[in-house]
């Protein structure tokens, strides 16, 4: 009995690379599918089909059409998103992350750039008494403060060290 290979079943080389044989990455139920794994799949069903009966070309640019268009919105959003981010230079914001003792960060936004990871915001923070920029994931900004710290100082004099002494005294 003949084996047909499909390219559609993993083999032990290739499996912890999660691939075809043919080279395709495999991708779970949920991921999202980035345009470079749309035109393999056109690449490889253009490749692969018979050309005693091919399909008809208008589908093809039909569906480069929307995927040209998608890719338009994809750029005009991540566009927006700098801006929104480049609005927030200047402005005081708190974070959804947690400095080594486990307070959450405050700071002001000094500057923004794009990485391969996405939009990255340069916060100026106070650590260990010191004030210091670090970078973090434009998107971990869980909210822009009022010209105030949590602890009711000015955004511009950051406060040394914010205990939840300080920040109780500053409710009361």
């Amino acid at each position: 009995m003949a084996t047909v290979n499909t390219g559609f079943q993993t083999n032990a080389t290739n499996a912890s690379t999660r691939a075809t044989e043919k080279g395709t990455r495999i991708t779970k139920p949920g991921q999202e599918m980035d345009k470079n794994a749309f035109l393999r799949i056109l690449t490889a069903e253009l490749s692969n089909q018979d050309p005693q009966n091919a399909k008809d070309s208008t589908a093809y640019v039909a569906q480069m059409a929307q995927f040209a268009g998608l890719e338009q919105m994809t750029n005009l959003n991540t566009n927006l998103n700098f801006t929104g981010a480049a609005s927030l230079i200047g402005k005081p914001v708190s974070l959804n992350v947690s400095n080594s003792m486990g307070e959450q960060y405050v700071g002001t936004v000094k500057g923004v750039y794009k990485s391969s990871s996405g939009i990255q915001v340069g916060v100026e923070v106070v650590e260990n008494g010191e004030k210091t920029i670090k970078d973090f994931p434009y998107d971990m900004i869980d909210c822009v403060l009022d010209g105030q710290t949590s602890n009711g100082s000015s955004a511009e004099t950051l406060p040394e060290e914010v205990t939840p002494a300080d920040e109780e005294k500053s409710n009361a």
